[in-house]
């Protein structure tokens, strides 16, 4: 079965990713943008990244398009996913494809389907290209076969493209360069062998020309045997380069490059969650800021940017989990900030899509700010002045494995809660956007949502107050497994 789910079709190369089942999703695509009101743009981006017969999937998708006749334009090497949604809007096209499976292991290959506007297609879009691709299985549409059309069509409407300068360009421009250029600060990035190799590197060294220690900076399908998840458990490479090298700051990238992590001066791993708030808080604070903007998050992300967000008069939009949701917010033009627990951060001026290289230069320029401001002061310092003015927030995600049958229940469940106490603190809202979110009487809150593609229970946890934080997620795990037993 191939199905999107709330970042493109992922599946196993050879299983189900395979060039036929790659040829028919195109195909679905293509009939998506024909019959939408972008079908007379000048054509599709194509990008990849560094997992096994990216290129080979590549060159099909765009074989594929090319028979239908779009105009095709292919990156010459593997790029970032934000690098490819950059390129459809900077290139006024109909949409872009991104033959990658982000942070999944490496047997692992899928496709993103990126519409004209530069970020996530919705679930509106992804349902009408499923309809197209079940009308192609069925046989109402013809499906095609790229190969029957002859060669002589690649050569004439396909292009390959080699540089990414505008996207380099734009990117720097969002930031202080030369208070991030002046600062002197000494960098270790870890690539962790995926689809950023090509370009940040390039960016670090010879734009911004900080002495910089690269990881992991060449291609390995395999990832070098873990998960190209810049999570703290695989970043101990990252965490001993800020030792050996006496760096100010560790940066990381995942395998498709829109997602980061880092780990500061301190040797100290701080969590999307924690990024964020810093991020919002140096935006609010030190740059200048229209007060009738907003910030955008994900219904499981924390509510430290609530807090900061109140203390300066600054609304805060909530949404379903997906950055897709969080794009389309960003496309008004007045969103301060966006993101998403996981890892996914954009900002106004820049794509509506999650982008790891964005968050990152921004995080040095942070860093840049408190070394010229404070001097040996890093961003775990920043954190704990932010937490001693709003609270610790605690928080975490549990993944618990229950039997699909059993996923309503439980969400049925926790949805009526609402006025009980649980560990003496009062259940006084419940938010069902997505899942059952429960908001406890003094802020503390959780989510429970179903996992789209895994017999999965995904619990997100947070609260300012550490023993109860405990007890919450002790709760949590005791009264699903009972529901399940």
């Amino acid at each position: 079965m191939i199905k999107f789910g709330t970042d493109g079709w992922r599946s196993i190369i050879a299983g189900d990713f395979t060039f036929a089942n790659l040829a028919l999703v195109t195909q679905a695509i293509s009939e998506y943008i024909k019959k939408s009101s972008n079908k007379n743009k000048n054509g599709i981006f194509i990008g990849y990244d560094n997992r096994f017969l990216s290129e080979e999937f590549a060159l099909e998708a765009g074989k594929t398009l090319a028979a239908m006749g779009h105009r095709v334009f292919i990156s010459k090497k593997a790029i970032p996913t934000p690098v490819t949604a950059f390129m459809v809007k900077d290139m006024d096209l109909s949409g872009g494809i991104m033959i990658t499976a982000s942070h999944n292991p490496p047997q692992y290959s899928g496709i993103k389907f990126i519409p004209y506007y530069g970020g996530p297609a919705d679930s509106n879009i992804t349902d009408e290209i499923e309809n197209y691709l079940n009308q192609i299985l069925k046989g109402s549409i013809a499906a095609i076969n790229p190969d029957d059309t002859g060669s002589n069509l690649y050569g004439n409407n396909i292009k390959y493209i080699s540089e990414f300068d505008e996207y380099i360009n734009k990117l720097l421009s969002l930031f202080d360069v030369s208070l991030i250029m002046q600062s002197g600060i000494k960098i270790s990035a870890d690539m962790m062998y995926g689809a950023a190799i090509n370009i940040f590197p390039c960016i670090l060294k010879d734009y911004l020309k900080l002495e910089t220690a690269i990881l992991n900076n060449k291609r390995d399908a395999f990832f070098g045997g873990r998960l190209p998840d810049p999570s703290e458990n695989n970043l101990e490479d990252l965490r001993q380069s800020i030792i050996d090298n006496g760096s100010d700051i560790g940066i990381a990238l995942d395998g498709d490059g829109d997602r980061f992590g880092v780990i500061d001066g301190r040797g100290i791993f701080l969590s999307p969650n924690n990024v964020l708030s810093l991020c919002l808080y140096y935006l609010l604070n030190v740059k200048k800021i229209d007060s009738e903007d907003s910030v955008v998050r994900t219904v499981a992300t924390t509510h430290l940017l609530d807090a900061i967000c109140l203390e300066k008069g600054i609304r805060l939009i909530e949404k379903p989990v997906g950055f897709k949701y969080i794009g389309k917010e960003m496309l008004s033009g007045r969103i301060i900030i966006g993101g998403e627990e996981s890892g996914g951060m954009s900002i106004k001026g820049h794509i509506p899509e999650k982008d790891g290289l964005m968050a990152n230069i921004m995080l040095l320029e942070i860093q840049a700010y408190l070394m010229k401001e404070y001097k040996n002061y890093y961003l775990s310092d920043l954190l704990n002045k932010i937490y001693s003015k709003f609270g610790t927030f605690y928080n975490t995600r549990l993944d618990i494995k229950i039997p699909d049958d059993k996923k309503n229940e439980v969400i049925g469940y926790f949805s009526k809660i609402i006025g009980d106490k649980i560990i003496n603190r009062a259940a006084v809202k419940l938010i069902d956007m997505d899942g059952a979110k429960i908001i406890f009487d003094d802020g503390s809150w959780f989510l429970v949502r179903p996992s789209g593609t895994e017999p999965l229970i995904r619990c997100y946890i947070e609260s300012t107050d550490k023993d109860y934080f405990k007890a919450l997620k002790s709760y949590i795990i005791k009264t699903i497994n009972k529901i399940c037993d």
